[in-house]
């Protein structure tokens, strides 16, 4: 029993404190992220922005206008691209080399804050595009950029703010109008939109915050274990593909600000490196958990292989118990037979002794009576033949009267029969009676009496 109770705790042992430490790793990852990320805004370009418009970026110390460039087309990527390159190229590259020289070898410059930018989608290939191109100048492979066929309806973009100088904030961006510019909360004309930290950098701890309570549930409730780990399982692995496919488009996007044209130094490293290392302990989660579901089912088709013999044995012992109960009820059975058979065979004793008192009574009949003979009623001795003849009359007499007492002793022994035992117990002690009786000397006849009074004369 401890074995198999083993057996059946290893899975979830082996499982449960590697989803805890991979849950709390996951949990850390995105409280970093969220703390340590630079704050940011993102908007949406629509369509052509007003000819008159003017964006604004103030961090409380320093302000900063945004270029709107010489867009040939209504396209709203190419709105976007000329944003993004004026800002990155001519205010966020010089004022982060500015500030590594200063950190590197001392030179005497102010050192700023900024921002810079970048976007995703059709346009965020575009401006790689556009990247390569002027790494490559000059070669055949270029590949030149229609930027009228870029992002035509929609364009995203997002502005990080880069503090190098604890600025007082808020972080904000005001313009005087905001046509097809779309933000969550529609601002008004020259109203300043602040900069956030976004929400979507705890995405790696609200995974492992879940993992970590479905762990929970399934130790919690053993008999839906499995369920449990199996909806961990799933969000682990749509986590996984989810922050592993973006993964590639961060670490593209830091790159491609670090190069040319734009050479910021500065761009921060940690989106990149949170997506990574979320990828990589989910994915450690769903293998541990893959081995622990193959490791239980292995313990499982072990248990089931061992389930048939036992329940053989539980059979057998079993058909030996009904053998058994079948012979205890035929024991049973048998006594309660016996125990009928006992008051029929006392109900039966009787009649040796019914039959010992139809033979007593007969021996009784059979006896003659005692017949006392008057002296004055005695014959001469000298008739003995008439006395012999009327003793043999009267012997042939007692014959039939014997034999009639025969019957009746017959019809009385079968009446005794239906007697109770009680009655007969009392009948048998007057039978011993009459043997004593029958055992007299019985009377002389007439006949000897006169055969002495003869040999006498």
């Amino acid at each position: 029993m401890l074995a198999c109770c083993a057996r059946n705790e290893f899975p979830r042992i082996m499982i449960k404190i590697p989803a805890f430490v991979i849950g709390g790793l996951l949990i850390l990852t995105g409280i970093a992220g969220y703390v340590l990320q630079d704050p940011g805004l993102s908007l949406k370009i629509t369509g052509p922005l007003a000819e008159d418009a003017q964006l604004v970026l103030s961090d409380g110390k320093q302000k900063h206008e945004l270029d709107l460039g010489f867009a040939s087309s209504d396209a709203a990527g190419e709105h976007a691209y000329w944003l993004i390159y004026n800002l990155n190229a001519y205010h966020a590259k010089d004022s982060s080399q500015g500030n590594y020289a200063v950190d590197q070898t001392g030179a005497d410059y102010e050192k700023k804050s900024f921002w810079y930018a970048s976007s995703k989608g059709e346009t965020m290939d575009a401006l790689s595009r556009e990247s390569d191109n002027y790494q490559g100048a000059g070669n055949d492979e270029e590949i030149e950029v229609d930027w009228s066929k870029v992002d035509v309806n929609s364009s995203t973009i997002r502005f990080v703010f880069k503090n190098q100088i604890n600025s007082l904030g808020p972080i904000t961006l005001q313009s005087n109008n905001w046509k097809n510019i779309d933000i969550s909360s529609t601002p008004k004309a020259n109203e300043k939109v602040e900069f956030k930290k976004s929400w979507t950098a705890f995405i790696p701890g609200i995974l492992g915050l879940i993992i970590i309570l479905l762990t929970l549930g399934a130790v919690r409730f053993p008999n839906v274990h499995k369920h449990f780990m199996h909806v961990a399982v799933l969000i682990g692995l749509i986590g996984f593909i989810a922050v592993a496919g973006k993964v590639g488009s961060a670490v593209s996007e830091m790159n491609l600000l670090k190069s040319e044209p734009f050479m910021i130094i500065h761009v921060s490293s940690l989106k990149p490196v949170t997506m990574l290392l979320s990828a990589g302990l989910l994915l450690i989660f769903v293998i541990l958990c893959v081995v622990s579901f193959i490791e239980a089912r292995k313990n499982r088709v072990a248990e089931e292989k061992k389930k048939p013999k036992t329940t053989s044995s539980k059979k057998e012992n079993s058909e030996k118990k009904e053998v058994k109960e079948k012979d205890s009820e035929k024991k049973e059975e048998a006594k309660e037979s016996k125990n009928d058979d006992g008051p029929s065979k006392s109900s039966d004793a009787p009649k040796p002794q019914a039959k010992k008192e139809s033979a007593k009574t007969e021996k009784d009949t059979s006896e003659p009576k005692k017949e006392e003979t008057p002296t004055s009623e005695k014959k001469p001795s000298e008739v003995p033949k008439a006395s012999t003849d009327i003793e043999e009359k009267r012997s042939d007499e007692q014959i039939k009267e014997t034999n009639s007492s025969k019957g009746s002793s017959s019809s009385e022994s079968n009446s005794k029969d239906q007697r109770d035992s009680k009655e007969e117990k009392e009948a048998a002690p007057k039978s011993e009676a009459d043997d004593k009786k029958e055992e007299k000397p019985e009377p002389k006849g007439d006949s000897e009496k006169s055969d002495k009074e003869d040999k006498k004369e």
